[in-house]
């Protein structure tokens, strides 16, 4: 799994944005030393600075099987708020040589209140070095289904790998209402 690969294995990061406050913090562990069983989780909170009932919570985990270090199966499932949505898909990665640059999807198909739908969550992230200690921290998390599209992107400066600061957007369009919501601010992120 590629995310290991980025030198965190947990990442808590906060953003102040201009309508909201959103944590987020994800994982990957692998379970066995062969890394073919591993983990992933991404845990998002936002808190609405003028509207309580837009705070908004989900939790996304998937356990992969890897056929390859490329491609794997996974199975696993998001909470929403009140709703889960169990989900089975593919894992799919790619990290260069360098490993500056990381890939990390997981396409899957979903399962909620009788209905079957496909989604894709995934990272993007390109981090590379001017120096042993300073570095550029870029970074996209995004995810689609049926209702909804979201990404998260991430701009700034990288601290010996293990702090990162900068500024972020995020963005949400809701398929049906038309309606594309950002919320920018600073960000920083901590990876342990």
């Amino acid at each position: 799994m590629v995310c290991l690969s980025i030198r965190a294995q947990i990442v808590l990061e906060a953003l102040a944005g201009n309508k909201q406050a959103h944590y987020i913090n994800y994982f990957g562990k692998d379970l066995d030393s062969t890394a073919k069983w591993n983990f992933f989780n991404l845990n998002r909170f936002t808190v609405n600075y003028k509207d309580k009932a837009l705070n908004n919570v989900s939790i996304e985990g998937q356990f992969t099987y890897q056929f390859k270090p490329w491609i794997g199966v996974s199975a696993g499932g998001g909470f929403y708020g009140e709703l889960f949505v169990p989900s089975i898909g593919l894992s799919l990665s790619y990290l260069n040589k360098k490993e500056d640059f990381f890939i990390q999807m997981y396409p899957t198909i979903g399962f909620a209140e009788g209905e079957v739908g496909p989604s894709i969550l995934g990272l993007i992230g390109y981090t590379p070095k001017f120096s042993k200690r300073w570095g550029l921290s870029s970074q996209i998390i995004f995810s689609v289904d049926p209702i909804e599209a979201s990404q998260i992107v991430r701009v700034g400066a990288n601290y010996k790998d293990e702090v990162q600061f900068g500024i972020g957007i995020d963005m949400i369009q809701n398929f049906q209402t038309k309606i594309l919501n950002f919320n920018l601010g600073p960000f920083i992120r901590f990876n342990f």
